[in-house]
Order: structure tokens, then C-alpha cells, then sequence
């Protein structure tokens, strides 16, 4: 077994840029109280083409199929939602070292009976959650536990001068885009955005999930502020800031501290290989 690693992933429905570790999810419930669980479930080892598709996409209208790692299933399945700009960063201590190597086909049916709540699970998509969980135990013969850790995050907070974001108009029409959390809209500065991002009607928690990629622990809102913005983040790039958006965020009137808290990670107890079918 490994010691610890940092379970990254982009969803698949998700490709415009690469959020943070709070408190793991208690087991979903089915519209029937109990586990939710596939109908019909097909797990099989795939070699690794080049430009396969690796990660967590959305369940289909009657099911979930992927090309995935066992981590990443780990992760997506026992770890807290990912914001909009993935990837998720729950941390995995003890895996096996095949878990980075093993790439599985998963293929998956939910029955009639669920089919109307399954295409009506919200956003966090807690019912699919909920199946893998059932699939990891069943065909990994996966036990896990948590366990609380020391990690690092970091703090968003205004600058002593004060913030200069511009309050969104209400009721104002948001563009297409990236959807945030919050409601509010994202769209990208040059191809796939990758020289930065325009914030319409956002929050400063959907900034601090935007921040966090590329760091050693998330970003947190510690700003107060409540309201919606539109603000611009460009890319501007600096040695040894990572992403290039600290001074983008120094131009809205705003900060990062660097600071430590209590959350928990993952350590794997068993898991094994499944068996093909």
C-alpha cells in the first residue's frame, strides 16, 4: 500500500479549467430509505489509450458510465462535492499502488423503480454517490474510515484598503458559461479560458473554489462580503505563485493567507482487484 496521495481529477463535463475539503458525506439515501444501488453494474479493467477520457462525468439519463481510477471513484464517491473548477482534492491515505495504474470501464443501469429520482438528483449528485459507494464495497471488497488531520488552506480576506468588486446588478441576464455554485456564471478569458475568468453575478466563496486549484489546501471565504459581483480575474503570471491570479485577486481589493485547519481524510482498510464482467 501507498502512504498518502491526493486524489485529482477533472470531470469530464467540465473542461474549462482545473476545490476544496470540508466534511465527508453520510451515505445518500434512495427515494425508498435505503442505500442506493445500480440495477446493473459492469466493471472491467481497460488499458489506457492515448487520449482516453479519465474521470467522473454526469450519471446518463438511466444510469453512469465511465473510464475511471479506482481513486478517483474513491474520492468522488466518499468526498465532498466538487465545485464547478474541479478537481477534487480529497485526500486518500493507503492506497494500493495499482490504484494509480488500474484504469476500469464502469457501466451502470438503475431500475425502472428509481429511474424517476435518479433524473431528478440535484447537482452534488448525491444518488450516484450513493450507487458507487455500493459498488466500491461490493466488487473492491472496499473498507474505509476517516480520520481527522492538520492541513493547510488558505484564507480569502480583504486587503486593508478595502474590496473594489462591483456589485451585480439584480435580476440582470447571466451569459452562458461555466454554472457556479451559487447561481452566478463564469466565462473565459481567451481559448478554454485559460487567460483567466469573467465572474457574473458570483459570490466570493465561488472565487475562493476558483483560487484553490494548483495550491496545497483550499481556499476558504473569510471576506464577509455576501452580495453578488461581477469582477474579472485575469491571468497574470508571477514566479512561484502557481496559477498566476494572485495579483488579479491584489486588484480587487483582496488577499490570501495562508493558515491551517482540522478536516479529515480517507484511509483505506481493504480493497481489492475486482473480477471482471
Amino acid at each position: 500500500m501507498s502512504n498518502m496521495v491526493r486524489a485529482s481529477f477533472l470531470p469530464l463535463a467540465i473542461c474549462l479549467l482545473t476545490p476544496a475539503i470540508v466534511t465527508f458525506p453520510a451515505a445518500a439515501q434512495s427515494n425508498q430509505g435505503d442505500q442506493f444501488k445500480f440495477e446493473v453494474l459492469s466493471i472491467k479493467p481497460v488499458k489506457r489509450g492515448s487520449g482516453m477520457q479519465v474521470g467522473i462525468p454526469n450519471p446518463t439519463p438511466n444510469g453512469f458510465t465511465a473510464t475511471a481510477y479506482m481513486n478517483q471513484l474513491v474520492a468522488f464517491a466518499y468526498g465532498p462535492p466538487a465545485p464547478p473548477f474541479g478537481p477534487d482534492r480529497t485526500e486518500i491515505s493507503n492506497l494500493p499502488n495499482w490504484s494509480a495504474d488500474d484504469v476500469y470501464a464502469v457501466d451502470a443501469r438503475v431500475s425502472q423503480a428509481d429511474l424517476k429520482a435518479w433524473q431528478s438528483q440535484g447537482k452534488n449528485r448525491d444518488l450516484l454517490r450513493s450507487a458507487l459507494r455500493a459498488a466500491l464495497k461490493e466488487r473492491f471488497k472496499l473498507v474505509l474510515h476517516e480520520e481527522p488531520a492538520q492541513r493547510t488552506l488558505f484564507e480569502l480576506v480583504v486587503a486593508k484598503r478595502g474590496p473594489r468588486v462591483k456589485p451585480a446588478a439584480p435580476g440582470a441576464s447571466l451569459p452562458v458559461g461555466v454554472n457556479l455554485a451559487s447561481g452566478g456564471v463564469a466565462t473565459g478569458i481567451g481559448p478554454r479560458g485559460e487567460n483567466g475568468m469573467n465572474f457574473h453575478g458570483a459570490t466570493m466563496a465561488d472565487l475562493a473554489d476558483f483560487l484553490t486549484p494548483g495550491r496545497d489546501g483550499p481556499v476558504r471565504d473569510r471576506t464577509g462580503l455576501t452580495g453578488r459581483y461581477d469582477f474579472q480575474v485575469p491571468r497574470v503570471e508571477t514566479p512561484g505563485e502557481g496559477r498566476g491570479y494572485d495579483a488579479s485577486i491584489s486588484q480587487l481589493g483582496l488577499e490570501l493567507k495562508r493558515g491551517t485547519e482540522n478536516r479529515p481524510i480517507l484511509v483505506i482498510d481493504h480493497v481489492e482487484r475486482p473480477t471482471s464482467n
